[in-house]
């Protein structure tokens, strides 16, 4: 059973659900204000646990290296594991559910995504949708050896670069250029190779890892744009 915190609009004015995943060593209730902020404009939000936070199995320094190391993919290969399992639990239809994530959420809400393309739409905050170059990036600041080939074929089973759809769902890519924390270069890298015509890809300046007030207009914005209110 997946804990989850659902944000209920007033009026619904939008059919679809929008599916929050927060950052590496966030909680559930770091996400609830800016999730009500979401429901305001018609939609259900909702924000589920994930593994290795909250109640579920949390991990005592997030930041510790050693575990930052061990448990960071591995919260992002797990929780797209049981996508499903959420997705029923919650009662939803994947073509009637926006994915929205930040940070390690953003590499979740891709994952997901681009693996089928059945979901209604993607907002990826300062996140990345190439793992395995995201990945060499880490560990080249790291110091660490690179990927083995072990490695490198799990990377590439859930890695959104090496999946094969045709997006034609909206999408919003929203990044710090100067992000040191997850540099925008995983989502440059992602764009290489993909059509991405319905891919918006909005930039901010002597930005690093945070989510503005500017982030969180042209959010609302998009949504306003792609997802009309029901009856108009």
């Amino acid at each position: 059973m997946i804990n989850y915190y659902e944000i209920t609009p007033n009026i619904f004015s939008r059919k679809e659900t929008i599916i929050m995943f927060h950052g590496w060593g966030s909680i559930i209730e770091s996400q609830i204000q800016f999730g009500k902020e979401l429901s305001e404009l018609g939609f259900k939000v909702v924000i589920p646990e994930m593994i290795y936070h909250d109640s579920r199995q949390a991990l005592n320094n997030h930041f510790d290296q050693e575990i930052l190391q061990t448990y960071f993919w591995k919260t992002i290969f797990e929780t797209i594991d049981e996508e499903d399992k959420m997705i029923d639990q919650l009662c939803l239809q994947k073509e009637n559910t926006i994915l929205l994530g930040s940070s390690m959420g953003g590499f979740i809400a891709s994952g997901m995504f681009f693996s089928n393309n059945s979901y209604a739409g993607l907002i990826n905050i300062n996140g990345s949708s190439s793992y395995i170059y995201s990945e060499k990036d880490f560990r080249k600041k790291d110091r660490r050896e690179p990927l083995n080939e072990s490695e490198l074929e799990t990377f590439v089973k859930y890695d959104p670069k090496f999946k094969d759809c045709t997006i034609r769902k909206p999408v919003l890519f929203l990044h710090g250029e100067q992000d040191l924390v997850i540099p925008i270069e995983g989502q440059l890298d992602f764009l290489t190779t993909k059509h991405h015509s319905y891919i918006d890809f909005i930039k901010y300046k002597n930005v690093n890892h945070t989510i503005t007030s500017s982030m969180k207009f042209d959010i609302i914005n998009w949504l306003d744009k792609n997802f009309k209110k029901e009856g108009i």
